[in-house]
C-alpha cells in the first residue's frame, strides 16, 4: 500500500503531516475492491461500523459487505483519487473523485464523480463513514429519459 500513500501525499498541496496509516490503508484498500475480494473489508472496517451514503445506512461488517456485494454486482470497475484530506487524531475528512463504470448507467461508460466522507477510526479500522456526493449526477442522470428530465429540472433550479 506504499503507492497509496504517495498519491495521497501526491495531492496534498498544502504543508500537513503525512497521512496516518489507517487513512493509508483505507484509500488503498478502497481502490483495489471488487466483486472478488470484499474480504479486504474487513482489514479497514469495525465488525459495528455504521456506513452513510445518500442511497442507504447499514450496521454491522455483515451488513457493509451485502452492500457493497450489490454494488459491485454491476460495477465493472471504480477508482478514488483523492485529492485532500483532513485528518485530527482519529478523525478524517477526505476528497475524493470517483471514476465508475456500471453496466446499466451511461451505457457502461465512465462517470466522474465529486465527494467528500467524514471518518472516524478507532485502533486502525473505520467504525463511523459518511459519504457526501451527488446521487443525481451518479445515478439519475445517467439514466436514459429520466436524465434528461433531472439535468432539465437541475438547470431550472439554477437559474
Amino acid at each position: 500500500m506504499t503507492s497509496n500513500a504517495e498519491s495521497i501525499d501526491e495531492y496534498n498541496m498544502t504543508e500537513k503531516a503525512p497521512a496516518p496509516q489507517w487513512l493509508t490503508d483505507y484509500v488503498g484498500t478502497y481502490n483495489i475492491l471488487n466483486a472478488g475480494n470484499l474480504h479486504l473489508l474487513r482489514n479497514i472496517y469495525s465488525d459495528n461500523a455504521v456506513f452513510i451514503d445518500p442511497l442507504s445506512r447499514v450496521e454491522g461488517l455483515k451488513a457493509l459487505t451485502e452492500y457493497f456485494e450489490h454494488l459491485y454486482v454491476n460495477l465493472t470497475s471504480c477508482h478514488f483519487e483523492l485529492t485532500d484530506y483532513i485528518c485530527d487524531g482519529n478523525d478524517a475528512a477526505i476528497y475524493w473523485t470517483m471514476t465508475v463504470n456500471h453496466k446499466k448507467l451511461k451505457s457502461g461508460k465512465s462517470i466522474t464523480l465529486e465527494g467528500h466522507s467524514k471518518l472516524i477510526q478507532i485502533d486502525g479500522k473505520v467504525t463511523f463513514q459518511r459519504d457526501y456526493f451527488d446521487a443525481g449526477a451518479m445515478i439519475y442522470e445517467n439514466i436514459p429519459v429520466v436524465g434528461g428530465l433531472v439535468r432539465f429540472v437541475k438547470s431550472k433550479a439554477g437559474a
